[in-house]
């Protein structure tokens, strides 16, 4: 049983049926902005990925949209009444109380609470920002009602599934040539945030992209070194000689993205070196190039190619 439930209308019986109610808009229906049971969501996440994009965008838009509920009015209009009357503690609470955006809106008859549909417009292609989009809004409305809270986490795990946890054939990735991969990790740092510089084979010197960036703390250089294989395992003397690479030019991260075998205690070889396989490359490409990257991979290299015969 899920809190609340027992206020729950009773025009459905399943996951489909009040979908079908939110999304059309047909009945009343209540919880209407997030989704009844855990149960359900569950259901729902583990076979997302035969649900169109299509479907799954309108299911996170009805859980997004403007709400007002009655307790907001009664609280509105409770709160006008103790401005208006004449009593200066009362006066003095409402008002200050009243300057909140949320009765701002309902004194200008618009939603208690604004909709966040607009992050519809970030998916697929950019999912990673989407949620933490989502997040931001529930930091900055610590007031939000629990079923509006609720439905927000839910579009933020609806979206982890679909966009970013999806996992693309390696096989895409690795037809590329050696040089191509290194151009598309270095979209992907570009997408990150980063200032990047592509170091090519002639002046390598151990690492293939070079990734700028500032945190709160002050700048970060990493070193990124890009290793396409098929079936080849990354040995532990390529990831020492990394690391020497490292400790000679006083860099102190770097990053290896390898598409072959990566044992697990390897990873744990040098602190300032991470070490992503294809499956953690997969999702970081998903939450920041958008889960149909696949689809951009013509025209993400032609746009590198472009740019570095120009140079």
């Amino acid at each position: 049983m899920s809190y609340n439930s027992i206020y729950y209308s009773n025009n459905f019986n399943s996951l489909d049926e009040w979908i079908e109610l939110v999304v059309s808009g047909k009945e009343s229906v209540y919880p209407f902005c997030r989704i009844p049971y855990d149960d359900w969501l569950n259901d729902y996440i583990e076979n997302i990925a035969v649900q169109p994009v299509s479907k799954v965008k309108d299911l996170i838009r009805a859980l997004l949209v403007p709400i007002t509920r009655p307790l907001d009015i009664s609280n509105y209009t409770n709160f006008v009444k103790m401005r208006e009357s004449g009593i200066d503690e009362f006066v003095e609470r409402a008002s200050a109380v009243l300057e909140s955006e949320v009765y701002r809106r309902i004194e200008n008859e618009q939603e208690a609470w604004e909709g966040l549909t607009w992050i519809l417009e970030l998916l697929p292609s950019k999912p990673y920002r989407a949620i933490r989009a989502l997040e931001s809004y529930l930091l900055a409305q610590p007031n939000l009602p629990d079923d509006r809270i609720t439905g927000i986490e839910q579009c933020c795990e609806i979206i982890e599934a679909k966009f970013i946890y999806f996992e693309n054939p390696i096989d895409e990735i690795i037809q590329l040539k050696p040089v191509e991969f290194e151009w598309l990790i270095e979209d992907l740092y570009e997408r990150m945030g980063y200032e990047t510089e592509w170091t090519p084979a002639t002046r390598d010197g151990g690492k293939d992209i070079i990734a700028r960036g500032k945190r709160p703390d002050g700048e970060e250089c990493v070193y990124v070194e890009c290793k396409l294989y098929k079936t080849t395992k990354l040995e532990p003397e390529q990831v020492k000689a990394f690391g020497y690479v490292l400790m000679k030019q006083e860099v102190n991260r770097g990053v290896v993205f390898c598409t072959g075998y990566v044992n697990e205690n390897l990873k744990n070889l040098d602190k300032r070196i991470q070490i992503w396989s294809y499956e953690d490359i997969n999702f970081l490409l998903n939450a920041h190039l958008g889960s149909d990257w696949v689809k951009d991979l013509p025209k993400i290299i032609s746009h590198k190619r472009r740019q570095y015969r120009n140079e």
